[in-house]
């Protein structure tokens, strides 16, 4: 996800997710109550990359997730996608493309303590992509024997791996529906690449220049709160 160009749309739809959870928040509160151990899995799908990818972004990471609740608090987590890139000119004039997948795995730990349909994340990920890209340019320039010429990598081959730090908050919608946001700092840990040319970007990462700052917007299928209030009905009625 690029932050600069979703501002405006990612901003949209945390306002939507902060409104549900204020409003959810007036609500009565029930008694307190034990989450089960398997409080449910879910499916989701980042909105960002997918409309990024639409109107024609520079790249876009493209993503779905599958994930376990263990207590309503643990969440281990699996994130699959692919990376899209294709970038023209730039300081060198060289073009730059890449559609290869990526993953990662990791845990998200949920801090609210009532079991209301609301939850705050912390959450840790390692990324890996093995991907392969082109790179070209028509006057290429080089730089050890100061001859011009048309240059063509196709096909080169690396490997990456990252972790991500960050926060994420959910918010019920409707049923098991759910809108999740988050924010993650990212650290690149490795970067294996022929010598012929360095990768513009890495999928899933995002531009192999420097560490920084992505982030996600979710729509959620989460049949975790179905399995508690059934739970919490069964014992109400003992």
């Amino acid at each position: 996800m690029n932050l600069p160009q979703t501002c405006r749309f990612t901003c949209f739809l945390l306002l939507i997710s902060l409104t549900c959870t204020s409003l959810q928040a007036q609500e009565p509160q029930q008694k307190k109550e034990k989450a089960p151990l398997l409080s449910g899995v879910a499916v989701s799908a980042d909105l960002v990359g997918f409309a990024m990818k639409a109107v024609g972004a520079k790249f876009a990471n493209m993503e779905v997730a599958a994930r376990i609740g263990f207590r309503d608090k643990y969440f281990p987590i699996a994130e699959l996608g692919i990376g899209d890139c294709h970038r023209e000119g730039g300081e060198t004039g060289n073009t730059f493309s890449t559609t290869s997948p990526y993953m990662r795995f990791g845990m998200d730990y949920n801090f609210n303590r009532k079991h209301n349909g609301n939850r705050l994340f912390g959450m840790v990920r390692y990324g890996f992509s093995s991907f392969k890209y082109d790179i070209g340019n028509d006057s290429f320039s080089d730089p050890v024997y100061g001859t011009t010429g048309p240059l063509k990598l196709n096909g080169e081959k690396a490997t990456g791996q990252w972790l991500e730090f960050g926060v994420g908050v959910e918010t019920k919608l409707w049923s098991f529906i759910r809108l999740g946001w988050s924010m993650r700092y990212k650290f690149r840990l490795a970067l294996k690449t022929p010598d012929e040319g360095k990768p513009y970007f890495i999928p899933g990462f995002g531009k192999n220049d420097s560490n920084g700052w992505g982030g996600t917007v979710n729509v959620i299928f989460d049949v975790g709160q179905s399995i508690i209030k059934k739970k919490q009905k069964k014992e109400d009625n003992k």
